[in-house]
């Protein structure tokens, strides 16, 4: 099957900046972001809503590239049995339902971002063509109808499957790609602020988070291309910033720093899948652990994304 290896792509940091309030993590609460809606929607400041509207769009592709990177070898060994005929129990690919359920809910949570919503009604046709295929394949083993077509359906679903990755991967990176230029604007700009407002530490996390970002999108744009020395001396200014975070509540995600830096020498001494990908799968984790980021400094007024 074409695209099999579309689960390993990246997962973003920008879950650092959506919950600097509370607490960091990629994954969101649909609900939860569906109730603070309603009640932000009636505030008239406009960056607030934009924020508001943005964190969906950041919900739905965070959990999609981390769960990506996270289950690809499940996923690409489940399509190795159905196409070496194994009669599976199941045909589960839950990421693409879920990833379809949390556009549409960013598409309704509001009209601030038109690239969004272009990107997004550009993949939703081709995203729900996977999400029926791949129900119907599910169904198909469970019945365990390969007994009398002799996997027939399962190999002409699986080829239906390659044609619509095809169709998907593009767009999907394209609405990825936005997502994350809107990130790193913000998440600068967060930066100053809270710079501004006294919380170094803070503010020298989320820096040393969009170093982390840059690095690791530069590693999976590259791969074995990677330019090694832009990687060291990035890695280099990541340490300076994280040797300045004194917070006791930073200690966790400063040790799984540690697990990055080694994963990321592992990579530039031997670029290859395998070292790229535990890269992406290391910096996932550490993105995803919970960190209170209004606990990193004593200010009267911790600056929250909320706020704005």
């Amino acid at each position: 099957m074409r695209g099999q290896n579309w689960w390993s792509r990246i997962g973003l940091v920008m879950c650092i900046v959506a919950s600097v309030s509370i607490v960091s993590g990629c994954e969101f609460n649909m609900d939860n972001l569906k109730n603070n809606s309603q009640v932000k929607a009636t505030q008239s400041d406009s960056e607030k809503e934009i924020w508001r509207v943005f964190r969906f769009y950041l919900a739905a592709t965070n959990e999609f590239n981390f769960t990506s990177v996270k289950y690809s070898q499940q996923h690409m060994e489940t399509v190795q049995q159905a196409q070496q005929n194994v009669p599976l129990a199941e045909f589960k690919e839950r990421d693409y339902e879920r990833l379809e359920q949390e556009l549409i809910a960013a598409r309704d949570a509001g009209h601030t971002h038109s690239d969004l919503e272009a990107a997004t009604d550009a993949l939703l046709p081709v995203l729900h063509d996977i999400v029926v295929a791949v129900k119907e394949l599910d169904t198909y083993y469970k019945e365990k109808r390969y007994e009398s077509d002799n996997y027939a359906f399962a190999h002409t679903q699986l080829e239906k499957l390659s044609s619509l990755m095809d169709v998907f991967e593009p767009k999907y990176d394209a609405l990825d790609i936005i997502v994350k230029t809107y990130y790193k604007q913000e998440g600068e700009r967060f930066v100053k602020l809270m710079r501004n407002n006294g919380q170094t530490n803070g503010a020298n996390m989320l820096e040393m988070m969009i170093i982390y970002s840059d690095i690791v999108d530069h590693i999976m744009e590259h791969k074995s291309d990677s330019d090694f020395q832009w990687v060291k001396a990035q890695k280099e200014a990541a340490d300076g910033i994280g040797a300045k975070i004194t917070a006791a509540e930073a200690q966790n995600r400063l040790e799984q720093k540690k697990h990055l830096d080694k994963v990321i020498e592992d990579f530039i001494a031997d670029p290859r899948s395998e070292t790229e990908e535990a890269v992406v799968a290391q910096y996932n984790e550490m993105v995803r652990s919970p960190m209170n980021f209004a606990l990193l400094d004593s200010v009267q007024k911790p600056y929250v994304p909320q706020e704005l």
